[in-house]
Parts: C-alpha cells; sequence; structure tokens
C-alpha cells in the first residue's frame, strides 16, 4: 500500500458537518475502494453508535458494493449511481470522528499476510452479498454478527490482511451455523 494514504488519514479529512458524496470519499483509498466502501458501510451497524435507521440507509449500499465485488472484482469502479450517493452529514461525522480514531489505532496492529486469502476478491464479494443481505433482514438485534463478519473481510481487503479475512470467513460459518439452529429450533416447536 505504499504511497496511499492510510483509511483513517482519508476519514479524519473528511468535512466537518456537511455530507459528502461516497464516491468523492473513496476516492481517496486508490485500489481499495470496493473493501473501503465496505468496511465504512457496515462499521456504523458493527459499533454500538447511537445511529438511527442506519440498516435502512447503509444496507442496499452493502449489498450493491458486495455483488459489484462478486462480478467485477476490485478492478471494477463502483457504479455511479452508488459513487453519487450521498453520506448524511451525522454519518460523516461519525466517520471522521470516532471510526477514524478506531481505525487508526487498528491500522497499526493489522499488516500484509495470507495474500492469497485476502485477494481473493470475488469469492469475497459473495459471502459479503450473504452477510449484507442478512443485514436488510428484519430480525431485532441481529444486525451486529453480519456486521462484525464484514467488517473483518473488508478490513482483511482494505489492509491485505488474510488474517482478519479468515477471522471473519470463520464467523460466517458460526453465524451461519446459528442461523440453521435458530431455524430448526423453531420448525421443532412449531410442529409441537
Amino acid at each position: 500500500m505504499e504511497g496511499e494514504r492510510t483509511l483513517a488519514g482519508v476519514l479524519r479529512d473528511l468535512p466537518d458537518g456537511q455530507a459528502v458524496a461516497l464516491g468523492d470519499m473513496l476516492a481517496a483509498t486508490g485500489t481499495r475502494t470496493h473493501g473501503a466502501a465496505l468496511l465504512l458501510l457496515s462499521l456504523p451497524e458493527a459499533l454500538p453508535l447511537p445511529l438511527p435507521s442506519a440498516s435502512a440507509i447503509l444496507g442496499i449500499p452493502l449489498v450493491i458494493v458486495s455483488a459489484h465485488l462478486a462480478l467485477f472484482g476490485e478492478a471494477g469502479a463502483l457504479p455511479r449511481r452508488l459513487r453519487a450517493r450521498i453520506l448524511p452529514s451525522w454519518l460523516v461525522g461519525a466517520l471522521r470522528g470516532r471510526i477514524a480514531d478506531i481505525i487508526g489505532r487498528a491500522e497499526g496492529l493489522s499488516r500484509r499476510r495470507w495474500l492469497p486469502l485476502a485477494r481473493s476478491e470475488r469469492l469475497l464479494g459473495l459471502v459479503c452479498l450473504y452477510l449484507s443481505a442478512l443485514l436488510l433482514a428484519p430480525l431485532p438485534l441481529f444486525n451486529v454478527p453480519p456486521a462484525l463478519c464484514l467488517v473483518l473481510i473488508a478490513w482483511g481487503m482494505v489492509q491485505r490482511d488474510g488474517r482478519a479475512v479468515a477471522a471473519g470467513l470463520a464467523g460466517t460459518v458460526v453465524l451461519t451455523a446459528a442461523l440453521a439452529g435458530l431455524v430448526e429450533w423453531v420448525r421443532v416447536r412449531l410442529e409441537l
């Protein structure tokens, strides 16, 4: 990532108290556009921030970015309509403040490793599409687990850290098993 700015630096440079187009913000991340978009759109869901209606605002763009990544990999530019999407000032403020601080600390812990896994962009796009769809499901108190898995996978893509990607994939397997168990439990209870 030589010559590319850190993600925390990009976020800290966002304008204070103003809405920003997603494409303008992501242009500064260089070749890591899809991973950065997934990370920034899923972090508000994963963190205990008081952001009203975040899943309604962020869910559809997450699905679009994930599907685009699955189809085109990191080489494809995000769709024009998505790049033009305006992030509200409250979200920009959260990204600029608390989230930039968290990312800055995490950047010090992350490093390039397990590169083949971190660069499996199309496969990771499919997994992120699945997790994004789960975020849209109207299940109370259920947004955090899939959002955390999305954050780990996206973080690994941005930082080229395969260990973070592996943690996100492992979390996705556990989450899927838990969902399958819950569905089976409900099915058995409804048969009684």
